[in-house]
C-alpha cells in the first residue's frame, strides 16, 4: 500500500457506479485506486512523478465561481446530474457545440465515435444551444465541433448566429480536409466571424496519421495551413498523443509550429483518453501524464523549452492542464514569457487576479487568434513580437472511466452544451465504460429527442 495523498470518488469502469477512490504514491508515481464490490479493483497511473511534485503542482490553486444559472438540480449526485447542477464549482472557459456527428474521416481514435448518421440539429436548435450556454456560464470561448463541423454547408451561418447571441471568440474544430480543398469555404467562415481554426494535427509524418486517422493527411494539413495564412485566420494545432505512435514527435511538432508563426498561434497537446472509439483498458505504460509531456518537450527541443516554463492551471484542481507562452526571437528561438500571459495582466501596467475560468478565457481570447495589425505606438520590435510572433503551448489530458476523479470533474471548465440545453463537463459527456456504453446520451440522441 502506497502513501495516501488524498481521497475522492470515481466510477466503476464496468457499471458506472460511484465508488470511493484514493490517490496514492507508489514507487515514485501517483495512482488512483478504487474498488467496486461487484467488479473488483482498479489501479491507474495519473501522474508519472513523485508525490512532492504532484502536491506542489497544486500550490496556488483557486476556487472557481460556479455557473451563472444551474439548469439542473442535485438528485443522484455527481456525475449523474450535470446540466450544470448547483454543486459544480467552475464556470466554463470553453463550450463545445456539436453541430453534427457526420464526418468525412473515420478516425480509429475518435473520442466522439463520429459516424455518418444524417440527422443533425437545425439552426433553431443550435440557437437554443447558444442561448443555454450564455444563460448558464456567460460569454466563454465557443468550439464548433462534431463529428466534423465543416461537412455542414451552413457552418458560416452557425458562426454568425453565435456572434449574434454574444460570443466573440468562436473556434472551428476541424480535421482540415474541407478548408484545405475549398479556400472559399474558409473565407466564408472568417467573414462570418470565426476567430481561429482548431486544427487536428497529430504529427509531422504520414505514418502517424495512418495510425490515428486511418490515412495519410500531412499534405492536407499543410494546405489547410497555407489557406489559413492566405485568409489571415489563426490556427491552433491540436495533437492527440499516443504512446509509441507520436510521443517521440512532440519536439518536431513544436519546430513545425515555429515555421508557421504568426499564422499558428499555439499547440494544444491532448494525450489519448480511453473512451469513444478507443475504449480498451490501458496499462501504465500506455498512459501519458502531464509530467511525461513536459519532460518530452524539454528533451526533444534540446532544452529550448524548460520544465519551469509550463504553468499549472490555477483552478481548484490544477492537475488537468498546463499553459505557457513564448515569443519567437529574431534568432528563431522560443523565449518563455508565460507569467506575462497567464491572465494576470489586464492591460499594460494594469494587474488583477481573475477567477480561474476568466483567466483561461482571457488567455484564449487574447492569444488564440491572429492579430491582423499590431500596435505601432510602442515603436519597438519586442512588442511586435509579443503581439504577433509568439506561440502558446498548452496541454490537457482528458479523464476516462479508469482515471476519473470526481473532485476534479466538479472543477471542470471545459463543457459541452447539448441540443437538450444541458451543459455537461467534457470528461463526463464523452465518458464510456468497458462495453462502450456512454454515461450521457450523444448529441445525436438528444437532438432526435427534442425534434
Amino acid at each position: 500500500m502506497g502513501e495516501l495523498l488524498g481521497e475522492t470518488e470515481s466510477l466503476c469502469p464496468v457499471c458506472f457506479k460511484r465508488i470511493p477512490a484514493r490517490k496514492v504514491e507508489d514507487s515514485g508515481k501517483v495512482y488512483l485506486e478504487k474498488t467496486c464490490l461487484e467488479h473488483g479493483e482498479n489501479k491507474v497511473l495519473i501522474w508519472r512523478q513523485d508525490a512532492r511534485h504532484y502536491l506542489e503542482w497544486a500550490i496556488g490553486s483557486e476556487k472557481g465561481s460556479g455557473p451563472l444559472h444551474s439548469l439542473t438540480t442535485v438528485d443522484k449526485g455527481c456525475p449523474y446530474d450535470c446540466g450544470l447542477c448547483p454543486e459544480h464549482r467552475t464556470r466554463a472557459c470553453t463550450m463545445v457545440l456539436e453541430v453534427t456527428l457526420r464526418c468525412n474521416l473515420r478516425c480509429p481514435v475518435c473520442f466522439a465515435s463520429a459516424d455518418n448518421g444524417q440527422y443533425e440539429p437545425d439552426i433553431e436548435v443550435i440557437r437554443g444551444m447558444y442561448e443555454a450556454a450564455m444563460e448558464g456560464v456567460g460569454a466563454c470561448t465557443i468550439q464548433l465541433s462534431g463529428g466534423e463541423p465543416t461537412v455542414r454547408d451552413d457552418l458560416a451561418q452557425i458562426v454568425a448566429l453565435g456572434r449574434e447571441v454574444g460570443f466573440s471568440h468562436i473556434l472551428i474544430n476541424t480535421n482540415g480536409v474541407r478548408i484545405a480543398r475549398e479556400p472559399d469555404y474558409l473565407h466564408r467562415l472568417k467573414e462570418a466571424g470565426a476567430s481561429a481554426i482548431y486544427l487536428q494535427f497529430d504529427g509531422v509524418t504520414d505514418d502517424v496519421y495512418r495510425y490515428t486517422r486511418g490515412q495519410s493527411l500531412l499534405n492536407i494539413k499543410r494546405q489547410a495551413l497555407d489557406n489559413c495564412t492566405s485568409q489571415k485566420i489563426g490556427v491552433i494545432l491540436v495533437p492527440t498523443i499516443v504512446r509509441g505512435v507520436n510521443d517521440h514527435q512532440l519536439g518536431d511538432i513544436i519546430q513545425f509550429a515555429k515555421g508557421w508563426i504568426p499564422t499558428v498561434k499555439g499547440v494544444h497537446f491532448q494525450p489519448i483518453s480511453y473512451l469513444g472509439r478507443y475504449p480498451h483498458p490501458p496499462g501504465d505504460e500506455d498512459r501519458i501524464t502531464i509530467p511525461d509531456v513536459i519532460r518530452a518537450l524539454e528533451s526533444q527541443t534540446d532544452g529550448e523549452l524548460k520544465g519551469q516554463d509550463f504553468l499549472p492551471r490555477h483552478a481548484q484542481d490544477a492537475h488537468c492542464s498546463f499553459s505557457s507562452f513564448f515569443i519567437l526571437t529574431q534568432e528563431g528561438k522560443l523565449q518563455a514569457m508565460s507569467n506575462l500571459a497567464r491572465g494576470r495582466v489586464t492591460g499594460w501596467g494594469s494587474y488583477s487576479k481573475p477567477s480561474p475560468e476568466e483567466s483561461s478565457r482571457r488567455f484564449m481570447n487574447r492569444h488564440w487568434r491572429l492579430n491582423e495589425s499590431c500596435c505601432q505606438s510602442w515603436g519597438a520590435d519586442f512588442y511586435d513580437r509579443v503581439l504577433n510572433y509568439y506561440l502558446t503551448i498548452t496541454c490537457m489530458p482528458f479523464q476516462d472511466v479508469w482515471s476519473l476523479d470526481i473532485d476534479r470533474l466538479r472543477g471542470c471548465c471545459g463543457h459541452v452544451v447539448t441540443p437538450g440545453r444541458q451543459i455537461i463537463p467534457f470528461c463526463a459527456y464523452y465518458l464510456t465504460n468497458t462495453s462502450g456504453q456512454r454515461l450521457y446520451p450523444s448529441s445525436l440522441a438528444q437532438a432526435k429527442a427534442v425534434k
